[in-house]
C-alpha cells in the first residue's frame, strides 16, 4: 500500500491551496447593465430600465490602496495581496476580476479601492475601518473566516454591507454575506442527485479537518431525513492515514452502492486505486466527487464514469478568454466571483443612485436571485449565497454535463 501513497507527503501543501482555490469559486455576467443583448432573467431589471440620477457624494481624497475608477460611490476590496503562498494567487484573481468589471460596467459610477489585508485578522479590521472612514459604502472581501469576523466587527455597527469570500458559514449573517460557494450546497447537490439515481448506501471518505466535519454533518442530516445508509471513513492527510482509511474502508465499500470522495487533486484517484488493490469492486459502484474535482486529473481511468457537482460554465468561457487576453493566464472561479460582485454593485448604483440606498440588505436579498458568469445565484438573509450547480460525469477523460444547473429560483425553495 505504501507504494501508491509515496508522493502524498509532498503534496499536502498543494492540496490545501487547491481546495482553497476551488471552494472560493464562484463571471461575462448577464446582470442587467452588462449586456444589452442578453437581459437578466432573475432579480434585476433589464438594461432598458431607466437609471436613477447618481447622488453626488463627497469622498475623502487620496484613499489608501490601489484606486480603480472615478465614480463617486466608493467600494473597497479587501484581499491578502502580499500573503505568502497560494492565497496570494487567489487575491490576484479577485483583484483582476474586479478590475475587469470596473472596465466593463462601472461607467464612472464606482471607485474601487483595493486594500491589502496581508491575510491577518487585525489588519483586515484596520483596513475595513480605514475604508469606511474614507467613505466606502460597500466592502468586498476579506478572504479568510477570521478576517471576515474581525472586519465585520467594524462594518456591522457602521451599517456597511460586506460581500466576503470565505466559505466558513459560521461568520455569515445578515449584512455579512459570503459570496462564495460552500461545501454545504455542494454536498447537498451531489447526494440529492445520487438519490435520484436510486442510490441508497454511501461510503464517504472524508478528511480529518474542518471541511470534512462540515460535510459529514450535512451527510448525516440528509441520511436522517431520507433513510440513506451512510458509513463515514475519516483519514489524516498523511501516507499512513490514507493507507489506514483505504484498508478499513475496502470492506465497507463492498456493502455500499456509492463511494463519495469530495477532496480534490490526486486524492480521489489514490483512494480508488488503493481500494481496488484491497479487493473492492470499484467498477460496480457509483463514484461521487465535489466541486473540488475541478482540480482532479479527469483523464485517470479510475475516475471514468464518476459524477461531481460544479459551476454552470455556459457563460464562463467568453469571460475567461477575455481575462486571459488581458492578464495572460486562464482565470479560475475567484476571478468570476469578484467580477460578479463588482458588476452587481455597479448595477445597484445605476438603479438606486447612491451607495447607502444601493447597498442595503434588502437590495441584495432579492428572492429571485441574479445571473452571473457562473450561473444563477441568490443571497440569503442568513448571509449565505445559494448557487445553481450542474452535475458533470467524467466521460472520455473529461467532465461532461449530466444535469444542468437551475437557471432561476422559486421564492420558497431552491
Amino acid at each position: 500500500m505504501s507504494g501508491f501513497l509515496k508522493n502524498l507527503a509532498h503534496i499536502g501543501r498543494r492540496l490545501r491551496t487547491q481546495i482553497t482555490n476551488v471552494f472560493l469559486f464562484g463571471g461575462v455576467v448577464t446582470l442587467a447593465a452588462c449586456n444589452s443583448s442578453s437581459n437578466v432573467q432573475n432579480g434585476l431589471p433589464n438594461s432598458t430600465t431607466t437609471p436613477v440620477d447618481q447622488v453626488v457624494q463627497a469622498l475623502t481624497p487620496n484613499p489608501q490602496g490601489e484606486v480603480i475608477g472615478t465614480g463617486n460611490v466608493r467600494v473597497a476590496l479587501l484581499v491578502p495581496t502580499t500573503i505568502p503562498g497560494g492565497a496570494a494567487a487567489v487575491a490576484k484573481e479577485l483583484r483582476n476580476g474586479a478590475a475587469m468589471a470596473m472596465q466593463d460596467f462601472a461607467n464612472g459610477r464606482i471607485q474601487l479601492v483595493v486594500k491589502d489585508t496581508k491575510g491577518q485578522a487585525a489588519v483586515a479590521q484596520t483596513k475595513a475601518n480605514e475604508a469606511i472612514s474614507e467613505g466606502a459604502t460597500l466592502i468586498l472581501g476579506p478572504l479568510f473566516a477570521a478576517n471576515v469576523s474581525a472586519a465585520s466587527g467594524i462594518t456591522l455597527p457602521a451599517n456597511i454591507t460586506t460581500l466576503a469570500f470565505s466559505t466558513d458559514t459560521s461568520v455569515a449573517r445578515r449584512g455579512v454575506y459570503l459570496f462564495s460557494y460552500t461545501p454545504q450546497e455542494d454536498t447537498k447537490r451531489i447526494i440529492s442527485y445520487a438519490g435520484s439515481l436510486g442510490r441508497r448506501s454511501i461510503a464517504a471518505f472524508l478528511p480529518n479537518n474542518a471541511e470534512g466535519s462540515l460535510r459529514e454533518r450535512v451527510l448525516r442530516e440528509m441520511a436522517g431525513r431520507s433513510g440513506l445508509l451512510l458509513n463515514v471513513i475519516k483519514y489524516d492527510r498523511t501516507p499512513a492515514g490514507v493507507d489506514k482509511a483505504v484498508s478499513e474502508g475496502a470492506g465497507i465499500v463492498q456493502t455500499s452502492d456509492t463511494i463519495y470522495l469530495p477532496e480534490g487533486g490526486p486524492i480521489p484517484a489514490l483512494l480508488l486505486a488503493g481500494l481496488k488493490r484491497n479487493g473492492a469492486k470499484i467498477s460496480e459502484k457509483t463514484i461521487l466527487g465535489s466541486g473540488n474535482w475541478e482540480t482532479v486529473k479527469t483523464s485517470d481511468p479510475v475516475l471514468a464514469g464518476a459524477y461531481y457537482p460544479g459551476r454552470d460554465i455556459s457563460k464562463f468561457n467568453e469571460f475567461a478568454a477575455r481575462y486571459q487576453s488581458k492578464f495572460g493566464a486562464r482565470p479560475g472561479v475567484n476571478a468570476g466571483l469578484a467580477y460578479d460582485a463588482v458588476t452587481l454593485a455597479a448595477e445597484f448604483v445605476r438603479l438606486r443612485g447612491d451607495g447607502k440606498t444601493a447597498f442595503s440588505p434588502n437590495t441584495f436579498e432579492n428572492p429571485n436571485g441574479f445571473q452571473g458568469v457562473n450561473g444563477a445565484f441568490r443571497i440569503r438573509s442568513d448571509g449565505t449565497t445559494q448557487r445553481g450547480l450542474a452535475i458533470y460525469q467524467i466521460r472520455g477523460g473529461k467532465g461532461t454535463l449530466a444535469e444542468p444547473a437551475v437557471t432561476r429560483f422559486s421564492r420558497t425553495g431552491g
